[in-house]
């Protein structure tokens, strides 16, 4: 039988994630296989002995209230925690402005779904989330897409953009200003600032999507604010933060803050998907946060010194493995860097080349919303990996390279 199927699946092209995830070996599962292709955070961090206690204590004291069916915005306790770690930050927001998500990626889906029509306009940075791409293929989208330099999104082209007559105006702007997912490069302050100018300017709509933001390497201080926090953010930024990257994957637990006018159609929309998040996860993490064998901040500061640790790792092999002809970021936190071979080289050749070496790494082409850009460009993940699996890795994408080139 054939069935029938909507007309965005049939007519649209196959998103990124799905070419990214055909392949399980692309991640690095396998027998031998180093994994630069994955973003996961590193498994030796989870906290499993922590969360058994919060689990159980979830269970055991709060049971009853938590595992019926719970409210569509999140506990409330939660909503409480969440604004007390991001007062820290910087980020001052209300629980009633907090509204819980099942992963982030469904928080970017939604604002799509209350804020798009079929054929609007997306703002994205070049290169940008290939995760964010495949969450609003349903309104098939267009996109303007903004190069990314060292500094961030080139905010003055943005503003080139929104000038020209022809040019739509904006569902919204998405983008992850802070070590950013692929490149790990992060907006400078001065550009969020102009950015903020650009949305007063043009009444657009920002979601900052900030799973990284936490594991800065430098210094004991975070080097760059998040955009949410600065003056005249409020009005304009939807900050969407996750526990995903500080505590596991497996925990889809994430958080939106948002105009006051916005909570509503969120959530009749998130009603039309999951109904609420899982409770008894919400539950569990306020007791693993409040624990007092377990300090939940110095966990953050551990995961940065190891994290930081294969960051040096992967740059210090990078510089000794590879030629001047051959370029990539070099990330002040986060999970990721952006490699850049030679001109007229092909990311995917190599990255199918270095799989049969023995190395999974994701081609460049992955991370552009129209499909027009990094042909020579490789995301490499250094967070799952220790220091002399990354070591091997690079040696392995160097022979990868050389039999693409051959």
């Amino acid at each position: 039988m054939r069935h029938r199927l909507a007309t965005w699946l049939v007519e649209g092209p196959e998103s990124a994630t799905d070419r990214a995830l055909a392949n399980p070996a692309a991640l690095g599962h396998g027998a031998d296989l180093i994994g630069f292709g994955g973003g996961q955070p590193a498994v030796e961090t989870y906290p499993l002995d922590a969360l058994e206690r919060a689990y159980a204590q979830a269970i055991r004291d709060s049971g009853a209230r938590t595992l019926p069916y719970g409210p569509t915005q999140g506990l409330p306790a939660l909503r409480e925690l969440i604004a007390e770690r991001l007062a820290g930050r910087g980020i001052h927001a209300a629980p009633d402005n907090i509204v819980i998500l099942t992963g982030s990626v469904q928080g970017l889906h939604i604002v799509g779904r209350i804020t798009l029509d079929r054929g609007d306009t997306i703002v994205t940075e070049a290169p940008t989330f290939m995760g964010a791409l495949a969450a609003w293929e349903q309104q098939q989208p267009r996109y303007l897409s903004i190069p990314v330099d060292e500094h961030g999104m080139r905010v003055e082209l943005l503003q080139e953009a929104l000038t020209r007559p022809d040019q739509p105006h904006p569902g919204f702007v998405y983008l992850l200003p802070t070590f950013q997912n692929p490149s790990g490069v992060s907006l400078s302050r001065e550009r969020r600032v102009e950015l903020l100018d650009v949305a007063r300017e043009h009444n657009l709509l920002i979601i900052e999507d900030d799973p990284y933001g936490e594991f800065w390497f430098e210094g004991e201080r975070e080097p760059i604010p998040p955009l949410r926090s600065l003056p005249g953010s409020e009005d304009h930024v939807v900050y969407v933060g996750t526990f995903s990257k500080i505590l596991a994957p497996g925990i889809r637990l994430a958080y939106a803050v948002v105009d006051p006018q916005l909570v509503a159609p969120i959530l009749r929309s998130k009603r039309g998907i999951d109904f609420h998040t899982d409770t008894l996860l919400q539950q569990a993490v306020v007791h693993l946060a409040r624990d007092v064998g377990f300090d939940l901040d110095a966990h953050v500061r551990k995961g940065r010194q190891l994290y930081r640790a294969r960051r040096d790792a992967m740059l210090d092999a990078l510089e000794t493995t590879f030629n001047s002809d051959t370029r990539w970021t070099r990330p002040d936190g986060g999970f990721f860097m952006w490699l850049e071979l030679p001109k007229g080289m092909s990311g995917d050749a190599v990255a199918s080349a270095a799989l049969d070496q023995g190395v999974a790494v994701f081609p460049g082409s992955l991370f552009f919303a129209n499909g027009d850009g990094g042909a020579n460009g490789l995301r490499l993940s250094y967070s799952n990996t220790t220091p002399e699996r990354i070591r091997e890795g690079v040696e392995r994408l160097k022979r990868g390279v050389a039999a693409a080139s051959a």
